[in-house]
């Protein structure tokens, strides 16, 4: 159905004449009654009641009067707010977050936020890495902050955060208050790590960096989430490795000790997928990614 067919019978509708609508509208009569003529083989009903002294509504022409003042109303709500967003950097940023990004890359991302575009409003959703990747692909999320990855189904990325890992370890174990606190010595500890199937770049980094300390880690127990794995270590489960990011948490029972920077890290990266992306993504990956990349200071 034209809008502008209902722009016309809206017109008609209340001016009760032909020409001072086609006068509003400005344009022919003529063509006036040819929208209104299609309107009607459209629906199948006769809209208007006309004779040569007057013209007036039916009862299907009222009734359709009252829904056509909606569909415009709504019509010009929805150009208004488009317009809007497109002169004042306002709408909606849906942004898909790797667990550990919620504890480092996210404040600094959120007062950047808040700073360059105040009326945007950000929606939150804490997913794993390769969920995120299918979500921006698809157009569910705008942007996606995930953990290093190389298959990332033809995406844009960048480089946004790396940090460090520590270790996790019961409050009262040896390692707690050992002196020149290094990696190797957690060698012959079992050890509580993020599942694979639920964080596989923090898996295959902490693996790694335990390989090129010199021993292969024991990793018993597997958890979801980083809480249940400081819930473990404090149980007396094992020890852990994890981001440095975690260690803001404060978690009763459990010791964190800093490693040397050369023991390994994580990193994180931003995704978008050009083909879904909107002006305002666009203006948000110019121009706060690269402050990210360029704040890849620790939160202490």
């Amino acid at each position: 159905m034209d809008m502008r067919h209902l722009r016309s019978f809206v017109a008609v509708a209340e001016e009760l004449s032909f020409s001072r609508a086609a006068e509003r509208l400005h344009i022919s009569q003529p063509p006036l009654s040819q929208h209104i003529k299609a309107l009607e083989t459209e629906m199948g009903v006769q809209l208007f009641a006309r004779t040569k002294r007057e013209v007036k509504l039916t009862d299907a022409g009222a009734v359709f009067l009252r829904e056509s003042r909606l569909l415009l109303d709504q019509l010009r709500t929805a150009v208004n707010a488009t317009v809007r967003t497109a002169n004042s950097d306002a709408g909606v940023l849906r942004v898909g977050v790797a667990t550990a990004a919620l504890f480092s890359v996210m404040p600094t991302f959120l007062t950047l936020m808040r700073e360059a575009f105040p009326h945007v409003e950000i929606s939150v959703n804490d997913m794993q890495s390769q969920d995120q990747v299918v979500a921006v692909a698809q157009g569910v999320l705008d942007l996606g902050i995930v953990h290093v990855r190389p298959d990332r189904m033809k995406l844009s990325h960048a480089p946004i955060f790396s940090e460090a890992l520590v270790a996790v370890v019961p409050d009262h174990h040896w390692l707690a208050t050992k002196p020149d606190f290094k990696l190797a010595d957690m060698a012959n500890e079992a050890m509580v790590g993020l599942s694979r199937e639920h964080a596989p770049a923090v898996f295959d980094a902490i693996v790694a960096c335990c390989h090129q300390a010199g021993f292969s880690p024991e990793i018993r127990h597997t958890a979801r989430n980083p809480l249940i794995i400081f819930q473990m270590v404090h149980l007396g489960f094992g020890v852990s490795l994890v981001p440095r990011a975690y260690a803001r948490s404060a978690f009763p029972g459990v010791r964190f000790r800093e490693l040397p920077m050369t023991a390994g890290s994580v990193r994180m990266e931003a995704i978008w997928c050009e083909r879904h992306a909107s002006a305002l993504t666009r203006k948000i990956v110019a121009s706060i990614l690269p402050r990210l990349a360029g704040d890849e200071s620790e939160p202490g």
